[in-house]
């Protein structure tokens, strides 16, 4: 996944610099294709990763690509413990750690998803760009939800089932 994120990543910081050149020509924002959609992907594909790092960025007040340096290694770790969670198959851990690393997870997912709520009120649900900005958002509650389904199917092969 590190090998299919590198080209979005380097796709984002032509994209970055291609967005400040144009400086306040757009009155829209940057059009979603192509200068806003590597991130889009890279948030799909990566979401976990982008919920830990984009607090600690914004914390830093690393601006547009700046916050790359922390998204990459973040990237890489998460899927290499993902990784590591799906060779050693997730029902070997014990049940408390997995409860504690999913509830870390929604935490996170709720601190660095308020922009959600912050739109504003006249978008219009139907423009497809609205619901692609809206799904970047959204990704870490579909990662999340992805990784409490699997927890949920582990613990049931883990705890045996009483049978009355």
């Amino acid at each position: 996944m590190g090998i299919v994120s590198l080209p979005l990543v380097l796709w984002d910081i032509h994209n970055e610099r291609v967005i400040g050149s144009m400086g306040m020509a757009w009155d829209t924002g940057a059009p979603i294709w192509p200068y806003q959609t590597s991130d889009i992907l890279l948030r799909l594909l990566n979401g976990p990763a982008y919920s830990v790092t984009m607090p600690i960025a914004n914390l830093l007040r690393l601006a547009a690509p700046m916050h790359l340096l922390l998204v990459v290694p973040a990237i890489l770790i998460w899927w290499w413990f993902l990784g590591l969670i799906l060779d050693r198959r997730l029902a070997r851990w014990p049940l408390f750690g997995m409860f504690v690393v999913l509830a870390a997870l929604l935490l996170w997912a709720a601190a660095s998803t308020p922009g959600v709520f912050r739109l504003r009120i006249d978008y219009r649900a139907s423009h497809l760009s609205t619901t692609l900005l809206i799904l970047r958002f959204l990704t870490p509650a579909a990662w999340f939800t992805l990784l409490t389904s699997l927890l949920v199917v582990n613990v049931k092969c883990v705890v045996p089932s009483k049978v009355t």
